[in-house]
């Protein structure tokens, strides 16, 4: 028989324990205050299996009241909604995860544009993130290498490495590297002249050169390798003669790392951003891309041209049309500018991937051959990638030949565009790798001076398109907010003070490429050169050496709604059938597509399995909303659309803004189909293969 008398007391400890716990929310809601404060997401899940709607785990916080939730699910009638009263400042944190703001809050802050600033490593990037270690390709030291002079190059065996090779000795020959062209596939062939034997050094007339050497004893290969190397032509030269009295010419370094956002250079390459911060660099924190992958993005930099245009301007996929192409760098060359031009990972450059890339070299230094060439040496992947090219790392070959061009042509007009994929367009960790290598590429920048006499930006063209990340906010928005870093030389703000004093104003603007496409052309007109046209694909952008609109929209800025970082999200609500509307909706816009395609019969239908990460914003004031949301489908993919729409999403019609993303890799689901584009939205009848 219970004691009576023990009841109060238990009573007592009960609500003592309640109003702890009840404090202790308090607590931690105040302290999570502290740290965060970004757009306002409702993750709402629409199974199709079950015909009903859940909430994921989330958590709202708001720095001005306390939200409340209400969840209700009819089985019977299959509808669900899930109310939040929220104000406009809110922070989420999904499954138990924080996505903290900095005290500023925003990038990005005006009456048209708010992008949140999120923190590096907030609970949500915490979940995802894994540093790499650098891995070497070899142990051994190299056991050639080319001293250059001018029109002529020597290729040594390094005597004092030989025994590391054989004890016997080696006997070395050497080829060079041409590019072999046919008819359909001009700038993906190369070929090897005959092999010529040589002792300790050789003297070398062409770049690149291939050199492999036999031990003397066995015959047995024991060493390859391919080296590039810069000789001065005879319309080099005439370039060089023409500009050698100019006074203060100044170069153009653009290095690119594929796939790195904001926040992951932060994380991935601490050394590299530590460095860029201590020697002022100046970063655009809110430079957001404009399309969904590297080409649109690089041609937005490099002609200005939107996606569209610069398929039906250029017509990559036609042999010869490249060439034609008004690329930036030809506006360069025009004006006297030595150029160059060099990506690794040959198969997916950002030119041939799908396409056909260039019948003639369309720069003065052009490193496809050496590229191809390396990639024929024992290859190690990484992430799906090349990493190992013979001895050497892939990446650390485009910085060699990078930081080669670049110091032999310092002090006279040079344009160069350097771009690497080979260990970052995979994996959102893979950067950490080669941390030390970037940080030492760019102090060796500094220390020979290059930095003192070239524009110098580094930069990628998006975040990480793909993975687990993806499916969080701070993905998403890392997906479309990529690093970009720019050195000027000291001359250049003692004599052009107001470009850069108006670039510095720029920092927390929105930018985008299209800007950055008519700045490289304002370099032209700041030496004198005709600076051309504007950027097509956005004529009311302009040189980021004026100042960029205060209260600038995102179509202001050239960019599509579903690439856009700037919308506010506030109070929502979201029922089980609009969801499955949302869902409807994107899977009709797919079937659009590729039943618009003469290859579209190769792919299977997609279904609906389940919608998430449902988002919706305030609109841009002119009574438009827009949706974000996740769809995952049967066969398995999953398709990120931004949709627009009047009134209550529950009831409205919707409008596709832009493009519809694909959040998993496809490329083996999708090997039925030639169209690089319907790829996206293919999953190939039976599995994949053609």
């Amino acid at each position: 028989m219970q004691n009576k008398s023990q009841i109060p007391h238990k009573k007592i400890c009960l609500t003592a324990f309640i109003v702890s716990c009840l404090i202790l929310s308090i607590f931690y809601y105040d302290e999570t205050l502290l740290h965060a404060s970004i757009p306002y997401a409702a993750f709402i899940t629409w199974d199709a299996r079950n015909q009903t709607s859940f909430t994921e785990k989330t958590q709202l916080n708001t720095t001005t009241s306390t939200p409340s939730t209400t969840i209700t699910i009819d089985s019977n009638t299959t509808a669900a909604s899930i109310t939040f009263k929220e104000t406009s400042t809110a922070s989420v944190e999904s499954s138990s995860t924080a996505t903290t703001a900095s005290k500023s809050k925003y990038l990005v802050s005006s009456a048209k544009c708010k992008i949140p600033d999120f923190q590096p490593f907030n609970k949500e990037a915490r979940r995802f993130y894994k540093k790499r270690k650098y891995q070497s390709c070899s142990s051994k030291k190299r056991l050639t290498s080319v001293t250059v002079a001018d029109r002529n190059a020597t290729l040594f065996v390094e005597d004092s490495v030989v025994p590391s090779y054989s004890s016997s000795g080696v006997k070395c020959c050497y080829s060079y590297v041409t590019r072999a062209p046919n008819p359909k596939d001009p700038d993906g062939k190369i070929k090897l002249s005959q092999c010529k034997n040589f002792d300790s050094n050789v003297t070398v007339t062409s770049d690149p050169v291939y050199v492999k050497c036999l031990d003397s004893k066995t015959g047995r290969k024991t060493y390859e390798n391919v080296h590039s190397f810069i000789l001065i032509d005879d319309k080099v030269r005439a370039k060089l003669n023409k500009t050698s009295n100019t006074a203060e010419p100044m170069g153009v370094l653009l290095v690119g790392v594929d796939s790195i956002s904001r926040l992951n250079f932060v994380r991935s390459l601490p050394k590299s951003h530590a460095f860029v911060e201590r020697h002022g660099w100046i970063p655009l924190k809110g430079y957001n891309k404009i399309d969904d992958n590297t080409y649109p993005n690089l041609m937005g930099i490099l002609t200005g041209f939107n996606n569209t245009r610069a398929y039906a301007v250029c017509q990559p996929t036609v042999v010869g049309k490249l060439d034609a192409c008004p690329l930036l760098w030809y506006d360069f060359a025009e004006a006297g500018y030595v150029t160059a031009y060099a990506e690794d990972e040959g198969a997916i450059n950002t030119f041939n991937y799908r396409k056909k890339g260039f019948v003639r070299p369309p720069v003065d230094y052009y490193y496809r051959p050496y590229v191809l060439a390396t990639e024929k040496l024992k290859k190690v992947s990484k992430d799906g990638m090349t990493y190992c090219t013979g001895a050497e790392t892939a990446g650390e070959r485009i910085l060699k030949v990078a930081e080669e061009f670049a110091v032999r042509f310092r002090g006279y007009p040079n344009f160069g565009l350097f771009w690497m994929n080979s260990f970052s367009h995979n994996d959102l960790n893979s950067p950490s790798g080669m941390d030390d290598r970037l940080a030492e590429f760019l102090d060796s920048l500094t220390k020979s001076g290059v930095t003192n006499t070239s524009l110098v930006i580094f930069f990628s063209d998006h975040g990480i398109r793909f993975g687990p990340i993806r499916k969080t906010l701070t993905g998403w928005l890392e997906e479309r907010l990529p690093f970009i870093y720019v050195s000027f030389p000291p001359a250049f703000s003692r004599l052009h003070r107001r470009e850069h004093a108006n670039f510095v104003s720029n920092v927390h603007r929105l930018t985008s490429p299209y800007d950055l496409h008519l700045t490289l052309r304002h370099v032209l007109e700041l030496g004198g050169a005709p600076g051309g046209r504007g950027a097509e694909g956005c004529p009311t952008c302009r040189s980021l050496f004026e100042p960029a609109a205060g209260d600038r929209s995102c179509a202001e800025a050239g960019i599509a709604q579903h690439w856009c970082t700037c919308s506010d999200f506030r109070e929502s609500r979201v029922s089980g059938k609009a969801a499955a509307a949302l869902a409807d909706f994107a899977l009709k816009a797919i079937r659009g597509i590729v039943g618009a395609s003469s290859e579209g019969r190769l792919c299977a239908d997609f279904a609906a399995r389940k919608v998430v990460n449902v988002r919706l914003s305030t609109g841009d004031g002119g009574g438009r909303k827009f949706a974000v949301f996740h769809v995952e489908t049967e066969p398995m993919a999953v398709f990120e659309s931004t949709v627009s729409y009047v009134g209550d999403v529950a009831a409205a019609r919707f409008t596709l803004s832009g493009d519809i993303s694909r959040l998993d890799r496809y490329n083996e689901h999708s090997q039925c189909v030639r169209d690089a584009y319907l790829k996206k939205y293919c999953y190939c009848r039976g599995g994949g293969s053609r």
